[in-house]
């Protein structure tokens, strides 16, 4: 029996408010508001600066770069000076003296500095180092030669080795002297860009050494602001050899290798680059973003070494990326920008509720949804049914149904939130995440505060929707038209002329009406968003709030959204970090009446069946029964009238900690200690009114219905785990090993309660007369532990990755059994650095590698396939009669099992200015959950049990360029390409072909069908009136490429989406409601329909669902900051106009060809059945940074 563990969302806050306080109070300790609070965090430095002769210098400025503090020297020439304990540049200036800069690296103990300036000289001639060796002619060195500079005094004696210096030597072209015992003498000539040569004495030619070094000169800049980025750091990777970018972010680094060179730039509150630098190239530009906040700890089951290494095709996209245009949920923000991903709509219903397909079909009865990781935390992403089956009877038995067209709540995030939107595709690389990853896994990371100065920014957006198709209707040009298509055949003409729709042509003269239009509108949308970030070497913030109203485009539906967040990171001492965040969510939402109706109540069912002469409207302030359908449901009085209210609060909050609990004295070895804890936790509450008064609520003899339903869902996890990084003293590897242990809870409950024949004007459910219960509670326990090693080999070439985690689950049917989920990967940099004297292989590449990843996950049971199910029927003698209903459970049943292998590689063209990422896949389920049925004898009908097995195998592609790059414009372009094949392989002895449960309406209408070697996206159909099947479809794309372009102009931005779908097929019945009920435009291509429909082939409603969509077009102006500036308090001020999904262009005849009538499935996808139609929304938008 389970135990109710329901935390409600206020003592979750009431738990963490003290937390919250605490850490918030270090938080404002950190701020560098007091001065007195500052000092403490600052160390002294004292010192004295003198000339050459050992003068003291008075009035010298000594000064920390950027504005810092600064001071200025005595008679005495001492000076004294508070800096912060990290790494400054402290500026040294005095009249008549030559300006010093040093750099101080980060402490907190006091320091004495000596400093010396040189007096302000004449210029003097640059000089250099001239060396070499002087040999016979036989390669012998010659000791005791004489090297003289040609018309100086400069000059030097050979070596044993035959070797020579000769300092001071001017930079521009000279002749060396050469006398050597018992040789006759030589002159050579050494060009000003030549340090050493080689002398052959006795011969006439002279060979220059091969040079072993070189000079490269570069610039690193902010990519998106194009400012240049002073004090970055460049070195030279493995060797000490280090710089620092000046003021307009310009380096240049000395002796750095012949060959390939890697060097690595890093800069504050910025990510860390490793830039390969070809043999040809002696310019660098380096481009370096900002960091994504700090990272407190590192996730254990992530890859610790570069993100340059992994061996899987990854598909990230940027917080810019993903909020170019206002999206109001994080799922069609994602559209057409992930390769490999196949993301759909169910409908056009304002609040979400989407689906995300991840290479192919992985289950067939299982879950369906990606895993979802956000900071840590590990949230729900379920689709809860408002209960509008009570009122659409779409399902039979009156329970909440995956008709009623429910939110998955993965949509309650806020897209602005985002910093970086992460897809792990496969079990090559969610492996880690066990048996809740054979759908794949999305990890989020949220912003975060930096240190520096506070930022804040305030976006205001105000837009507004319209929908983007329709249907349509058959227009009737004569009473005769109508007569011919409403009367009976066999009827007299009296009997004709009664017919109310002949009599309502008739009454209104032959008006019509266009009754989408009645129950559509062009809602105005807002959005206000505010966000504040900031820090200091201790500690950082970032906050945000967000409140959104978007109306729906039909009449009476909405969305409305208000968020906060707050996110946290303190640092105690130099070891331990912590960090915490925290995300309140509310939202609420009226979806409508749409979608499968089997009550003739569904808006665009019921408008299917009305003919365009039937007025809708009040007449005498009451509204009219819709003559044209049974119950008589009048669309117009369901929108002004019928709600279908949901209400969510949610509470997402995530801390984490990590400590550095070793590091050698040379830094080369490092352990670390991290833990996590998340908890997220929501309340949905669902109201259904459809009162009395409608037209069509007296039909069943109970007029009035209402649903009260509420839902509470308790997602907790937690983890801990160590790092142990290593590399040896001459960096010939690396080597990271990860290993830890998880737990992770799930708690749902659901509660229905409806009600019938209510009390005028009431809408209680103890109003009614007839109530009906129903309660859905589910709870899992995971737990497991995991272990990765990870290593770089051949000057970090070479990559590879090995890890296994032990998971148990509490679906299972053996609970305390341990299932084991391994992963291997490498990846080999094809490029390898030139030997002296040899060409670059690969000279117009940045980088070209192979990688390839083998890995397994699973897919757990669904709730209670383990459990026979029994049923309260009747009381006997006061003791509750239970009963069998059919289903037996299975005490052996396991989870689903994934394989899959993949190979590819990634090309970057010489400064990134191309890149393309290939993939190729198979993915192999085996262990599949399948329901078989059972002898009669046995007691039950059905059992779900594993067994049969599907493959899936497909390629992906992302590529980019940048055809344009000057500082004054740039045009970058991206495209992907997402292509997957799936076959059923295998089935278990005892199970035939079967359709795809839990959707469809038969194969007399078209349904997928799980069949042996063919697609498990199949859809068949009778084709004739013997019932012969076919395969008439395949719900799975051909292909999908999403192509995005961004241009920009001086302070202007241009960007585009589209969005190309070849292929996939859909069961359109909404055309079959239209054609059955005469009321199609196209009379004579309906007839031609039905016809075919009536020898039982339903081929002419399945139509293709390819598509084009323009999914977002933005134009932005950002005021120069010059100007910006002189506007009060503001950085930066933003202008934007922008728009989502404006146009669609497709063969299929129907709203949209995204669309599910029945959810979020598996397999059974592609079901058009009355949905809330598409729109598109256009937005104006103005951001202020402070």
């Amino acid at each position: 029996m389970l135990k109710k563990r329901f935390t409600p969302l206020g003592q979750v806050m009431c738990a963490l408010a003290p937390l919250l306080l605490s850490v918030t109070a270090f938080a404002q300790n950190a701020r560098p508001a007091a001065p007195a609070r500052q000092a403490a965090k600052a160390r002294e430095v004292t010192g004295i600066i003198t000339d050459l002769e050992g003068k003291p210098v008075a009035n010298a400025t000594v000064a920390v770069s950027g504005g810092g503090p600064t001071t200025t020297t005595g008679a005495d020439g001492a000076f004294k000076l508070s800096v912060a304990t990290t790494n400054v540049m402290v500026d040294v200036s005095a009249d008549g003296y030559t300006p010093h800069q040093l750099q101080l690296f980060g402490a907190a103990t006091p320091l004495q500095l000596q400093l010396t300036l040189v007096k302000v000289a004449a210029p003097v001639t640059e000089t250099r180092m001239v060396g070499g060796v002087v040999s016979d002619t036989n390669r012998a060195p010659i000791a005791g030669a004489t090297v003289r500079v040609h018309g100086t005094t400069i000059q030097a004696l050979t070596n044993a080795d035959g070797t020579f210096s000769l300092p001071g030597v001017a930079v521009t072209e000279v002749v060396l002297d050469v006398e050597a015992p018992n040789q006759p003498p030589t002159t050579v000539t050494v060009p000003a860009d030549r340090a050493t040569v080689v002398v052959a004495v006795g011969e006439v030619k002279v060979v220059p050494a091969a040079p072993t070094t070189r000079t490269v000169r570069g610039k690193v800049l902010d990519p998106d602001s194009k400012e240049p980025i002073a004090g970055a750091q460049v070195q030279i990777a493995g060797t000490e050899n280090v710089v620092f970018t000046d003021g307009d972010g310009t380096f240049v680094i000395e002796n750095l290798p012949v060959g390939i060179a890697k060097l690595e730039v890093s800069a504050p509150e910025h990510e860390t680059r490793l830039l390969e630098v070809g043999v040809e190239r002696e310019t660098v530009d380096v481009p370096l973003a900002l960091a994504k906040g700090e990272q407190i700890v590192i996730e254990g089951r992530a890859p610790v070494i570069m993100k340059s290494s992994l061996a899987n095709g990854s598909s990230t996209i940027s917080g810019k990326d993903l909020t170019r245009v206002s999206a109001q949920t994080i799922d069609e923000a994602m559209n057409a920008k992930l390769p490999g991903a196949n993301m759909q709509a169910n409908s056009g219903a304002p609040g979400g509720g989407a689906q995300l397909r991840l290479r192919g079909i992985s289950t067939i009865n299982g879950q369906s949804s990606p895993l979802y990781v956000v900071d840590g935390v590990i949230i729900s992403n379920v689709a809860i049914s408002n209960g509008a089956n009570a009122v659409t009877g779409a399902q039979a038995g009156g329970n909440a149904s995956t008709q009623d067209n429910p939110v998955n709540r993965v949509a309650d995030l806020n897209p602005n939130d985002i910093e970086t939107l992460e897809v792990l595709k496969g079990a090559s690389a969610a492996a880690l995440y066990g048996s809740k990853a054979s759908n794949g896994v999305v990890i989020i990371t949220t912003k975060r505060g930096r240190n520096g100065e506070n930022h804040a920014s305030v976006t205001q957006r105000v837009g507004f929707s319209q929908i983007s198709n329709t249907l349509g209707s058959r227009k009737f040009n004569s009473i005769n038209d109508v007569k011919s298509t409403f009367c009976d055949p066999d009827g007299t003409a009296e009997e004709c002329d009664e017919q109310p729709l002949v009599q309502e042509y008739l009454a209104g003269g032959g008006k019509t009406y266009n009754h989408e239009s009645e129950i559509t509108q062009i809602p105005f949308a807002m959005e206000t968003l505010g966000s504040a970030s900031g820090g200091t070497d201790n500690g950082n913030y970032y906050g945000s709030v967000l409140v959104a109203d978007n109306p729906g485009v039909i009449g009476g539906t909405f969305y409305k959204k208000q968020t906060g967040r707050l996110a946290i990171g303190y640092k105690f001492g130099d070891r331990v970090r912590f960090g915490l965040t925290a995300n309140v969510i509310h939202s609420t939402t009226d979806r409508g009446l749409t979608n499968n109706d089997n009550n003739n109540v569904s808006n665009y069912l019921v408008l299917a069946a009305t003919p365009s002469f039937v007025n809708l409207q009040p007449q005498n302030g009451a509204y009219p029964s819709n003559i044209a359908v049974g119950g008589g449901a009048n669309p117009v009085q369901t929108v002004e009238l019928y709600e279908n209210r949901e209400d969510v609060w949610r509470m997402i909050t995530g801390s984490t900690m990590a400590v550095d609990a070793y590091s050698s004295k040379d830094g080369k070895q490092k352990v670390k200690v991290i833990g996590n804890l998340g908890v997220d936790s929501f309340q949905q509450k669902n109201k259904v009114l459809s009162p009395n008064g409608l037209t069509f609520e007296p039909t069943d003899g109970l007029p009035g219905t209402t649903i009260d339903a509420s839902s509470a869902n308790l997602n907790w996890n937690i983890g801990a785990g160590i790092v142990w990084t290593a590399a040896p003293q001459n960096n010939s590897f690396r080597s990271a090993l990860s290993a830890g242990v998880t737990y992770e809870s799930s708690d749902l409950d659901s509660v229905y309660v409806v009600g019938r024949s209510l009390t005028a004007g009431q809408s209680n459910v103890d109003s009614a007369t007839s109530i009906q219960t129903n309660q859905i509670r589910q709870r899992t326990e995971d737990s497991g532990f995991y272990a990765q090693e990870e290593v770089a080999l051949l000057d970090e070439r070479l990559s590879l990755l090995g890890g296994l985690l032990a998971e148990r689950s509490s679906l299972n049917g053996d609970t305390s059994a341990y299932f084991f989920y391994p992963k291997v990967a490498g990846a080999f940099s094809l490029i390898a650095p030139a030997k002296a004297g040899e060409s670059q292989m690969f000279a117009g590449l940045d980088s070209f590698r192979v990688r390839g990843a083998y890995g397994q996950t699973g897919n757990r049971p669904n709730y209670g396939n383990k459990f026979t199910p029994l049923t309260a029927s009747n009381t006997v003698d006061g003791n509750a009669g239970l009963t069998i209903n059919g289903a037996a459970g299975d005490t052996g049943i396991e989870p689903e099992r994934q394989r899959e292998f993949e190979l590819g590689t990634d090309i970057a063209l010489k400064d990134q200015r191309a890149t393309l990422e290939l993939t190729g896949y198979r993915r192999d389920i085996s262990n599949l959950l399948l329901q078989r049925g059972l002898a009669t004898s046995t007691g039950f009908t059905t059992q779900f049990a594993n067994g049969g097995a599907l493959r899936n195998l497909g390629i992906e592609l992302a590529a980019s360029a940048r055809p344009l790059s000057s500082p004054k414009a740039e045009w970058t372009t991206r495209a992907t390409l997402t292509l997957n094949r799936s076959k059923v392989t295998e089935l278990p002895d005892g199970i035939t072909p079967f359709n795809a449960p839990g959707a469809g309406f038969g194969a007399g209408l078209g349904a997928f069908r799980i069949e042996k070697g063919k697609s498990a996206t199949q859809i068949v159909a009778t084709v004739d009136d013997i019932g012969t099947l076919a395969a008439v479809g395949n719900g799975e794309p051909d292909f999908r490429i999403g192509w995005s372009n961004v241009v920009t102009a001086g302070d202007f931005t241009f960007s585009a989406l589209l969005d190309w779908q070849q292929g996939s097929d859909i069961v359109n019945l909404t055309r079959l409601l239209y054609d059955g009920a005469n009321n199609s435009p196209d009379v004579e291509a309906a007839a031609k329909r039905t016809a075919l429909l009536a020898d039982s082939d339903p081929r002419g409603y399945i139509e293709d669902a390819s598509f084009l969509k323009v999914r977002e077009i933005s134009i932005g102006y950002s005021l120069p900051k010059h100007i910006a500036k002189h506007l009060g308090a503001l950085k930066s001020l933003d202008f934007s106009l922008s728009g989502r999904n404006l146009l669609t262009f497709t063969p299929y005849s129907g709203l949209d060809p995204e669309v599910s009538n029945f959810g979020g499935q598996p397999i059974g996808r592609n079901y058009d059945v009355a949905p809330y139609p598409p729109s598109r929304s256009f937005w104006f938008s103005v951001t202020a940074g402070i």
